[in-house]
């Protein structure tokens, strides 16, 4: 078998200077959390925002959207649950706290790493406050996405997935040409 790579020495990278800073950001606020009683257990949530934001980015490849944006609003869309602990109503809970940690980065590390604009933080927010809505479909593609993000973690961590997660799951692997038995 030979490579079709011309030069195999050349280093590639998906340079995410502020998808990166905000990982740090979430992951250092988890590890720091004080919250004792938690509706789902504090590991969980470190998984979830790591493996939600690249699975966003893969999925936001695929559709054709901003695969930075898309990867933060993977990784902190479940804020709420991070900072309280608790499942129910974090969406609309986690918006304004979104927005906050997203302007707090911007004054804090914007110059170093990059700026978020408004509209981009609009969209992140957006984007959080919807995503526990999943048996609501919109024209958002950008609430959309975060809302299959979610679901298909939810399955591919064998959480208990309840058939509106597993459609949302379907369809993102099959957007990405995965197929799985547990779908035929």
């Amino acid at each position: 078998m030979t490579s079709n790579i011309s030069n195999p020495d050349k280093i590639v990278n998906l340079e995410m200077k502020r998808l990166d800073q905000i990982l740090l950001l979430l992951l250092e606020e988890t590890m720091n959390s004080s919250v004792d009683k938690r509706d789902q257990p504090l590991e969980w949530s470190i998984n979830h925002l790591f493996s939600c934001s690249q699975l966003a980015k893969l999925l936001a490849h695929k559709r054709g959207l901003d695969i930075e944006l898309s990867g933060i609003a993977g990784a902190i869309h479940d804020i709420a649950i991070i900072r309280t602990g608790i499942f129910k109503d974090h969406g609309p809970l986690g918006a304004p706290m979104v927005r906050k940690m997203l302007e707090d980065y911007n004054v804090n590390y914007g110059a170093k790493s990059g700026e978020l604009k408004e509209d981009e933080i609009d969209l992140i927010v957006e984007a959080t406050y919807q995503h526990t809505e999943k048996k609501n479909y919109t024209e958002h593609k950008f609430v959309e996405l975060i809302k299959d993000v979610d679901s298909l973690d939810r399955f591919l961590h064998s959480k208990d997935t309840y058939d509106f997660y597993s459609v949302r799951s379907k369809n993102s692997l099959k957007d990405l040409s995965i197929e799985f038995d547990e779908f035929k």
